[in-house]
């Protein structure tokens, strides 16, 4: 099984497609009747198209369209990925007023056993190795926070040495809780205005999900000053209570 997380798995079976199927179709592309086919192996093979593609993808949405396009690439041919390494961190990080440090780590595809990485950005110091830890400081003003990582990897395939570069960026985001005047509506966003969609919000001991827009919705009013919590990460209190 592929270990690379989904969106990263997707660009590495897209590029990997794009590569090999030519090849293992025997000129077949070639033929006017597969023209659009061919036109869009051609985009695939464009990493800037690639990219610009899965960023608007959920990792779930992701991982769908790679098993779907690794099980149709399998009904032509034998699936041929190459080698590719990439780091697992995640996409977005809440922070509170102190910096956090997060584990990082190396997912590899075809790979020898026994590789190292060196690792680049906002990492901490350290030999090489395959794990790194990141140091994830908390972005300042309305500036939108990214902490980013490369990892040059020393590895071998099929006992021919190589050097392969994972790269990932981490959005780094600070919480802010806008409270309606009747304490029955929540906005919940970031240090810079972007909604928090799909988070877990803290209200004292009750637990609710955030919405479209980063909205919470209540049936009863909040009780003036309790706790605000967004992801674990202390965002205020409900407005009128005693700290």
């Amino acid at each position: 099984m592929n270990a690379l997380p989904p969106r990263q798995r997707l660009g590495h079976l897209l590029r990997s497609l794009a590569k090999q199927l030519p090849d293992q179709l025997d000129g077949l592309l070639e033929n006017a009747r597969f023209r659009d086919g061919a036109s869009a192996l051609q985009r695939l093979a464009d990493p800037a198209h690639v990219e610009k593609a899965l960023e608007r993808m959920s990792p779930e949405e992701a991982g769908w369209l790679a098993d779907l396009l690794t099980e149709r690439w399998s009904w032509i041919a034998d699936v041929q990925l190459e080698p590719e390494v990439a780091i697992v961190a995640p996409d977005e990080l809440w922070l509170g007023a102190e910096p956090i440090r997060v584990p990082l780590s190396l997912a590899a595809v075809g790979l020898d056993e026994g590789f190292e990485a060196v690792w680049e950005g906002a990492v901490l110091p350290g030999p090489p190795s395959a794990s790194a830890t990141l140091l994830a400081r908390p972005p300042e003003d309305k500036t939108p926070g990214v902490a980013r990582v490369r990892a040059q990897v020393r590895a071998s395939v099929k006992g021919q040495r190589c050097v392969l570069i994972a790269q990932a960026q981490v959005t780094l985001r600070r919480p802010s809780v806008v409270v309606s005047d009747d304490r029955r509506r929540l906005l919940v966003q970031d240090h810079t205005g972007r909604p928090a969609v799909g988070c877990r919000l803290e209200i004292g001991p009750d637990v609710h999900l955030t919405g479209a827009g980063g909205l919470v919705d209540l049936e009863v009013p909040a009780q003036p000053g309790v706790s605000l919590k967004l992801e674990g990460i202390p965002a205020g209190r409900i407005p009128g209570g005693n700290p």
